[in-house]
């Protein structure tokens, strides 16, 4: 998260099963004084992870959450993998990786 609130310090990123979770991320969004967000999975594939838990109508989603916390939420269902700047970066890791071992 440091590296990303460095480039924009509106960025924020949780977790459904472990820390940050939703509970640390909705005091930082108000202390920001933000109404709208834009949650995006933080994953390589949107799956039914990201369509249920993230952005799913269940009162437990992150969106149903943030909506009853006062936000307007706009849903970006995209994996990082669709991200070619993403694979850009993946692809020079592995190649470093790879490079250790010649």
């Amino acid at each position: 998260m440091f590296h990303l609130q460095r480039k924009d310090p509106h960025v924020f990123v949780g977790t459904v099963e472990g820390s940050p979770d939703i509970n640390d991320v909705i005091p930082m969004l108000k202390e920001k004084k933000l109404k709208k967000i834009f949650l995006m999975p933080f994953m390589s594939v949107a799956g039914d992870h990201a369509r249920n838990d993230l952005a799913g109508d269940e009162e437990d989603s992150w969106k149903s959450i943030l909506t009853k916390q006062g936000f307007d939420c706009e849903i970006t269902l995209k994996g990082t993998a669709e991200y070619a700047n993403m694979i850009d970066i993946w692809t020079g890791h592995l190649k470093d990786a790879m490079d250790r071992f010649k």
